[in-house]
C-alpha cells in the first residue's frame, strides 16, 4: 500500500498551484491518498489570501488524479509548527506512514516512487528514521557511485517516516537543559548542519516556532539516520519573501531530477565525507555564515532579531 501524501498550505496561492500540480503528476497519483491541511489565517492581511488558495484547493479537489483527497481547513489559525505536528499526527496515525509537502516545494515525476520505495525498504531498519527526496548539491556526490547516502541530519524539504519514529518524538525537549550544558553534544548536533544549535536555542527561548529543529534533534539524539538520494526528487522555490518564515535571501534551492531513475536502495553507514559536506553546506557562501554568526552572537546577548 502507498504512503499517502500530506500537504500543508497556507496563503500562498502560486506556490500552492506549483506545489499540487507537480504532485498531480506524478507516476503514482492515481494510486495515492492525498491530505491537504489549509491553516486560518493569523490575522485579517491574509484573510483574502487565505480564502484564495483554500478556493483553489477545493477546485483541485474536483480535478486530481489522486486516489482520494481530503481536505482539512483549520478553523483557527495554528501556525506552521503546530498544523504540521498535528496534521502528520493524525494521518500517520491512520496510515502507519506517510510522505510529506509543503506549499513552496516542486516534485519530479518520480517523487512518489522513490519515496514509496525508500518507505518499505528501510521500514524495518530501526537505525532509519526518515526518507528525505530533496539532496545537498555538494562535491562528494559528484563521484560517489551509490543511489543513496545516509546522514543523521533529517530533512523537511519533502520528506517521510513512519508511526513508530514520529510518535517518539518530545516537541517539549525535555533534554534540553541537558543538551544546553553539553559543549560536546552541542558541537557533534552543529556538525550536522552549522546552525542547528541555534536554532534549537532560539526555539527554546520561544523566538521561533519551528517543528522541523525538534524533528531533527530528535533524530540527533536517538542516533536515526535519514535516507538521501544522490539526485533530488525535490526543490524548494519559496525563497523569495512570500513564505511566513522565509526571507527573499536565496535562489531557488536545489536542482530536481528530471530523468526517471530506478533506485538500488541498501543499508549503508554514514560517508564521513559526504557527512562533512553536509554539515559545512550553509557556509559555502561567506554572507551566509556570517549572517548566522552575527545571528548567534546577538541571540547570546540578549538582542532580539
Amino acid at each position: 500500500m502507498y504512503a499517502p501524501v500530506i500537504v500543508f498550505v497556507y496563503c500562498r496561492l502560486e506556490h500552492t498551484q506549483k506545489t499540487l500540480q507537480a504532485l498531480n503528476v506524478n507516476e503514482l497519483a492515481a494510486e495515492t491518498d492525498l491530505y491537504i491541511f489549509a491553516d486560518n489565517a493569523k490575522n485579517e492581511n491574509n484573510r483574502e489570501k487565505v480564502d484564495a488558495v483554500r478556493g483553489y484547493i477545493d477546485q483541485f479537489k474536483q480535478e486530481a488524479a489522486f486516489k482520494s483527497i481530503t481536505i482539512i481547513k483549520a478553523e483557527k489559525n495554528k501556525g506552521l509548527a503546530n498544523s504540521i505536528i498535528s496534521g502528520v499526527t493524525e494521518v500517520i496515525r491512520k496510515h502507519n506512514k506517510a510522505i510529506i509537502v509543503e506549499d513552496d516545494l516542486l516534485t519530479s515525476s518520480s517523487f512518489l516512487t522513490y519515496m514509496n520505495g525508500a518507505l518499505d525498504f528501510y521500514e524495518k531498519n530501526p537505525q532509519i528514521g526518515s526518507i528525505s527526496a530533496y539532496t545537498y548539491d555538494i562535491d562528494a556526490l559528484k563521484e560517489y557511485d551509490k543511489d543513496i547516502y545516509m546522514t543523521y541530519k533529517g530533512e523537511c524539504w519533502g520528506w517521510g517516516t513512519w508511526k513508530d519514529r514520529w510518535e517518539k518524538v518530545d516537541w517539549e525537549v525535555k533534554s534540553y537543559q541537558e543538551f544546553y550544558k553539553d559543549r560536546k553534544k552541542r558541537k557533534d548536533f552543529d556538525k550536522l548542519e552549522f546552525g542547528l544549535v541555534h536554532m534549537l536555542d532560539m526555539q527554546m527561548a520561544g523566538k521561533i516556532d519551528s517543528w522541523a529543529v525538534r524533528w531533527v534533534y530528535h533524530l540527533f539524539e536517538n542516533h536515526l539516520m535519514t535516507v538521501y538520494p544522490t539526485t533530488s526528487e525535490v526543490i524548494n522555490f519559496g525563497f523569495d519573501g512570500s513564505g511566513t518564515h522565509c526571507k527573499a535571501v536565496r535562489e531557488v534551492e536545489g536542482t530536481l531530477q528530471n530523468e526517471k531513475k530506478k533506485y538500488h536502495f541498501e543499508n549503508l553507514e554514514v560517508d564521513p565525507v559526504i557527512a562533512k559536506q553536509v554539515g559545512r553546506y550553509e557556509t559555502r557562501k561567506p554572507v551566509d555564515w556570517l549572517i548566522r554568526i552575527l545571528s548567534k552572537i546577538l541571540f547570546r546577548i540578549g538582542i532580539k532579531i
